[in-house]
C-alpha cells in the first residue's frame, strides 16, 4: 500500500541532506520539496509503508548529524487518501496503489501506421502492396564483344658487331643461347670466348637472313 512521508526542517542543508539520506535508505520516491517561508524546507516523499517509514528514519539521523541544522518535524501517512493528489504533486496513484504505467490507455499509432494491415500511407499510395507485387524485370544484358587477338611475330633484335664489343661475355652468352641457328652447343656457350661468340652470333644473324 503507498504511503507519503515528510520530513521538515530549518535551513536547505539539513533538507538536502534528508533527501539524500531518505533515497539511499529505501525504495521511495522523491515527490517535491516545499518553501513554507521563514527558512522552512519540506522534502516529501512517496512509496511503500514501510519502505517510507525506513527513509523517515534515515533522514532524521541524517538531520541530527549536521552542525547547526534543525529538524521542525517528521511524519508518514499509511494509506493516505487520494484526494491529497490534489495538493500533493505525486506520480502515483494514492489510492489503489497502482503506477501511471498500468492507467494508461491504448497507444495511438502514428498517421503514417494507420493503414489496415499495418503499412504505411506511403506504401499503399504507391501500390506496392507485400507479395502481391510483381517481379522487378532486370534490365537486358548488353552485349559483350570479344576480340582474339593474332599472336604477335617475334622479331629477332640484332646487334651490331661494334655493339657486341661493347657488351660482356656474360650478356653475350644469353644472346647467343637466345639464337635459334647459333652453331654452339649450349655447353659450348657457357665456355666459349668474347671473340668466339661475336663471330657465332654474327653467322647466326646471317642464316637467318638466309
Amino acid at each position: 500500500m503507498t504511503a507519503l512521508g515528510f520530513i521538515e526542517t530549518k535551513g536547505l542543508t539539513g533538507a538536502i541532506e534528508a533527501a539524500d539520506a531518505m533515497l539511499k535508505a529505501a525504495d521511495v520516491e522523491l515527490l517535491e520539496k516545499s518553501l513554507a517561508g521563514g527558512g522552512l524546507v519540506t522534502i516529501s516523499v512517496a512509496g511503500e509503508v514501510a519502505a517510507v517509514k525506513a527513509s523517515i528514519d534515515a533522514a532524521v539521523a541524517a538531520v541530527a548529524r549536521i552542525k547547526g541544522a534543525i529538524l521542525v518535524s517528521d511524519h508518514v501517512i499509511a494509506r493516505p487518501d487520494a484526494e491529497l493528489e490534489r495538493i500533493i504533486l505525486t506520480k502515483v496513484a494514492l489510492s489503489s496503489g497502482e503506477s501511471p504505467e498500468q492507467n494508461k490507455g491504448p497507444d495511438v499509432l502514428p498517421e503514417e501506421l494507420s493503414v489496415e494491415g499495418g503499412e504505411s500511407t506511403e506504401a499503399a499510395d504507391t501500390g506496392e502492396v507485400g507479395e502481391e507485387a510483381g517481379p522487378v524485370s532486370a534490365a537486358p544484358e548488353a552485349e559483350t564483344l570479344s576480340f582474339t587477338a593474332s599472336p604477335a611475330k617475334q622479331r629477332t633484335v640484332r646487334h651490331d658487331p661494334s655493339q657486341m664489343k661493347k657488351m660482356n661475355v656474360g650478356r653475350l652468352r644469353q644472346i647467343a643461347a637466345g639464337l635459334k641457328g647459333i652453331a654452339m652447343k649450349p655447353e659450348d656457350i657457357q665456355s666459349a670466348r668474347k671473340k668466339e661468340l661475336i663471330e657465332a652470333i654474327v653467322n647466326a644473324y646471317g642464316q637467318e637472313k638466309e
